[in-house]
C-alpha cells in the first residue's frame, strides 16, 4: 500500500467514526437549543432578516472595527463557497434527493448553535494589537471556561481546519471547474488564485468586509437568477422536484447504498459544511463586530444560516433536480460542480458550463477570504505578533496554489474529518457556556420589552462576567 492509499485509508475511518459522534451531538445540541431559545431561528427570522441588513453604526474615521452588516456579510461571504454548488450535487448523488430535507432540517436546527456560538464570540471577544475585535472558540474557551490549553488546542485546529481544510477545497473544486469548462492547465489556475489570494490577505480583514460588502449580495442574487432560469426551462419536471424531495427524504432510491442513513449524513454533512453552524467557524467572524449587543450578532449570524441554506443550496438542489428523475441524474455519471455544469449546458447551452465556473470561482474567492480572516484571528489569539501572521498569510497562499492539483476527492475527506473534530468540541463548549448565553439572549429581550430601541449590554446584566473584557459594567 503506498502512502497515499494510507493516508486516504486513515481519513475515511476517521472521518466515518468522527461524524456518527458529531452527528449525534449536533442533532442534541440543535433541539437543545431550539427549545430553550424557543424557536427563535423561526420566530424572529423576519426581525433577524432586518437587523442583519440594516444594522449599520457610525464608526470613527480610519477603525478596524466591523459593523454588523459587514460582519454579516463576512460571515456570508465565508458560508458561500464551492460547498453551495459542488456540495449540494455531491449530497444528491451520494445521498439522493431526500439529503436534500435533511440539509433543510439540520439548517433549522443549526441556526439556533448559530446564535449561541456567536453571541458567545461577542460576550468574550478581544482588542488586538490592530485595534480591531477578535472572538471565536477560542476566545470563548479561554475567558467562559478558563482553559488555557484547550483554547490553544482549538485555536490551532482551527488553523488547520478553517485555514488549510476548507481553503484548501475551494480551491481544488474551483480550479477543477475552470480548467474543465476552458482547457487550461490547472498550474496556470492555481498561480493565478493564489496571486489574487495574496492581493487581498495582505490588506488585513476590515479591507475583506469591505470587498465582501460589495460582491457577495450581487453574486447571491446571480446565481439565485441563474438557476431560475435553469429551472424554468426544465418546468415540466418543477413538481417532481419536491416531491423527489420529500419522498426519498424517508424513501432511499434503491440505487442507493446505506439508505435513509446516507441521506441523513450525507445531507448533514454537507448542509454543515456550506452553513457552518456548530463548526466555530463563524463564531471567529461574529466576534469582529462593533455592535451595542451580543444578541444582536447572534441573530444575525443565525439569520445567516437560513439565507446560506434555504436560498442559495435550495436553488441549486432546483437545478440539478429539475433535469429529471434520480436515475436518470444519476446515468449522467458525474458528481459535484461537473455534473451541474453538465445538467446546466443542456438546459442553456455551452456557454452555461464557463459561467458555473466563474461563479464557482467567485464564491471560492469570497470563502477563502472569510476562511483567512477565521484563521488569522485564532493565530493572533496564539500569538498576536506581525512575523507570526506573515507566516500564515504565505501558508495560506501555498496552500491555495498547492489544493489546485489535488483530488477533489481527497480534499472533501480531509476537510470533512476535521469538520467532524471541529463540531465534537465546539458543541461540548457551546453546551457549558449556554447558560451565559441565554442570560444574554433574555437580557435584550427584556430591554425590547421595556420600550429600548436598540438594547446596549453591561457585563453586570450576567450572573458570572468573569473574563467579560471588552464590554462595561
Amino acid at each position: 500500500m503506498g502512502s497515499g492509499d494510507a493516508i486516504t485509508e486513515f481519513f475515511e475511518v476517521a472521518n466515518e467514526y468522527l461524524w456518527y459522534v458529531g452527528l449525534v451531538l449536533l442533532v442534541i445540541a440543535g433541539i437543545y437549543f431550539g427549545i430553550r431559545l424557543k424557536g427563535m431561528q423561526i420566530t424572529r427570522m423576519r426581525k433577524n432578516a432586518r437587523l442583519a441588513l440594516t444594522d449599520i453604526s457610525e464608526k470613527e474615521k480610519g477603525t478596524r472595527k466591523l459593523t454588523s452588516l459587514e460582519a454579516f456579510l463576512l460571515g456570508l461571504g465565508s458560508r458561500v463557497g464551492v460547498g453551495n454548488i459542488a456540495g449540494v450535487a455531491t449530497a444528491i448523488v451520494t445521498g439522493g434527493p431526500g439529503s436534500v430535507f435533511w440539509m433543510w432540517l439540520f439548517a433549522l436546527m443549526g441556526a439556533g448553535t448559530a446564535f449561541i456560538e456567536s453571541t458567545a464570540s461577542q460576550i468574550y471577544k478581544e482588542k488586538k494589537a490592530d485595534g480591531g475585535f477578535y472572538g471565536g472558540p477560542a476566545y470563548y474557551i479561554m475567558k467562559g471556561l478558563r482553559n488555557k490549553k484547550l483554547a490553544i488546542g482549538m485555536a490551532l485546529l482551527s488553523v488547520v481546519t478553517f485555514g488549510f481544510g476548507w481553503v484548501g477545497v475551494q480551491a481544488c473544486n474551483a480550479t477543477a471547474a475552470i480548467t474543465s469548462a476552458f482547457d487550461v492547465d490547472s498550474i496556470f489556475i492555481g498561480a493565478l488564485f493564489a496571486l489574487g489570494v495574496a492581493a487581498i490577505v495582505f490588506s488585513g480583514t476590515k479591507k475583506l468586509a469591505r470587498i465582501m460588502s460589495k460582491i457577495v449580495p450581487v453574486m447571491v442574487l446571480a446565481w439565485v437568477a441563474f438557476a431560475v432560469a435553469i429551472v424554468v426551462i426544465n418546468y415540466e419536471n418543477f413538481f417532481n422536484i419536491f416531491a423527489m424531495i420529500f419522498r426519498y427524504a424517508f424513501d432511499a432510491p434503491a440505487l442507493l447504498g446505506g439508505g435513509i442513513g446516507a441521506a441523513i449524513m450525507v445531507g448533514m454533512q454537507r448542509g454543515i459544511f456550506s452553513n457552518e453552524a456548530g463548526l466555530g467557524s463563524i463564531a471567529n467572524i461574529a466576534g469582529t463586530a462593533d455592535t451595542t449587543h451580543p444578541a444582536k450578532q447572534g441573530f444575525v449570524q443565525s439569520f445567516g444560516v437560513i439565507v446560506d441554506t434555504f436560498v442559495v443550496c435550495s436553488f441549486t438542489a432546483f437545478t440539478v433536480l429539475s433535469f429529471g428523475d434520480w436515475e436518470s441524474i444519476m446515468e449522467i455519471g458525474l458528481r459535484g460542480s461537473p455534473l451541474v455544469q453538465e445538467i446546466a449546458s443542456q438546459a442553456l447551452g455551452g456557454w452555461a458550463a464557463a459561467t458555473i465556473s466563474l461563479f464557482l470561482f467567485f464564491f471560492a474567492f469570497t470563502s477563502l477570504m472569510g476562511e483567512y480572516a477565521m484563521s488569522e484571528g485564532n493565530i493572533r489569539f496564539v500569538k498576536d505578533d506581525h512575523k507570526v501572521i506573515l507566516v500564515l498569510r504565505i501558508l495560506t497562499i501555498l496552500t491555495v496554489f498547492g489544493a489546485s492539483l489535488i483530488d477533489m476527492s481527497m480534499m472533501d475527506l480531509i476537510s470533512d474529518t476535521f469538520n467532524a473534530a471541529m463540531a465534537i468540541t465546539n458543541v461540548f463548549v457551546l453546551v457549558l457556556l449556554s447558560r451565559t448565553v441565554l442570560e444574554v439572549y433574555h437580557d435584550y429581550l427584556d430591554q425590547k420589552r421595556r420600550g429600548i430601541e436598540e438594547p446596549v449590554f453591561h457585563k453586570s446584566a450576567i450572573s458570572d462576567s468573569e473574563g467579560v473584557t471588552e464590554w462595561d459594567d
